[in-house]
């Protein structure tokens, strides 16, 4: 069913409502929707996070459009006793839960991830096209710059998630909802002073350049995400102001 189909039914229902019972409705338009449009707009001015979703998109075609590199993937995880993630995309037409899994993955296999990129591109079975591109999947991985937005990410999506399962319960309320949109923007708008979960533990990095047992190297070709360009539009997804 489609977007306009579901708004035609839900006019027809409510001019309906109101000429049998005389009554006032409030139609409200889904909050989950809400919540993704409001992140989508929030994200089209960061350049910087859009270049991260290509770098996650690209690892997702690398292994759902190959079986065979998602067994060696996973064969890897089982090496260094990491529990296999399958990779997804982040901030595309499905909830924004599904986006926090996939970055999730990413956060939990980056162990297994740099060392089959190391791997793949000292294969000599592969031509020089294929390992000089593993190699830049490699340099680009196993950066602070990239390892510094891969944890901005995970908090921000963390509590966006959270958010968006809460507003899917049933017996949420109006003002129950609002009180957690409100939370989660404000938890969201203290990342730009006080790093999150993740964030902490990547604040170490320009000390020790080290993630996970992994070496990193500086990438100066990478900008890294600004957290005070973080903000969710309020208005998009506020109760009170439904359109």
């Amino acid at each position: 069913m489609t977007v306009t189909t579901i708004i035609d039914k839900r006019l027809f229902i409510n001019k309906t409502m109101r000429y049998d019972y005389n009554c006032l409705l409030v139609l409200l338009h889904c909050l989950n929707h809400r919540l993704e449009l409001a992140v989508h707009d929030s994200i089209k001015d960061i350049g910087a996070l859009n270049h991260f979703k290509s770098f996650i998109d690209s690892l997702y075609v690398l292994y759902n459009a190959s079986p065979k590199n998602q067994n060696e993937l996973r064969n890897v995880c089982n090496e260094l006793d990491i529990l296999f993630l399958k990779l997804g995309r982040v901030l595309d037409v499905r909830w924004v839960a599904s986006s926090w899994r996939a970055i999730n993955a990413v956060w939990k296999t980056f162990p297994a991830l740099c060392n089959y990129f190391c791997n793949a591109a000292n294969d000599s079975t592969k031509n020089s096209k294929t390992r000089n591109k593993y190699l830049g999947l490699k340099k680009r991985l196993a950066s602070p710059e990239f390892v510094s937005d891969l944890g901005l990410m995970c908090d921000c999506l963390q509590e966006l998630s959270i958010l968006s399962n809460q507003l899917q319960e049933r017996t949420t309320t109006l003002i129950q909802g609002q009180k957690h949109i409100k939370r989660t923007i404000r938890i969201i708008e203290s990342f730009k002073v006080t790093p999150g979960e993740h964030m902490s533990e990547v604040s170490k990095l320009k000390e020790v350049m080290v993630f996970k047992n992994i070496q990193l190297s500086t990438n100066t070709k990478l900008i890294t995400i600004n957290p005070k360009q973080f903000k969710v539009q309020e208005e998009k997804i506020s109760l009170w102001k439904i359109l």
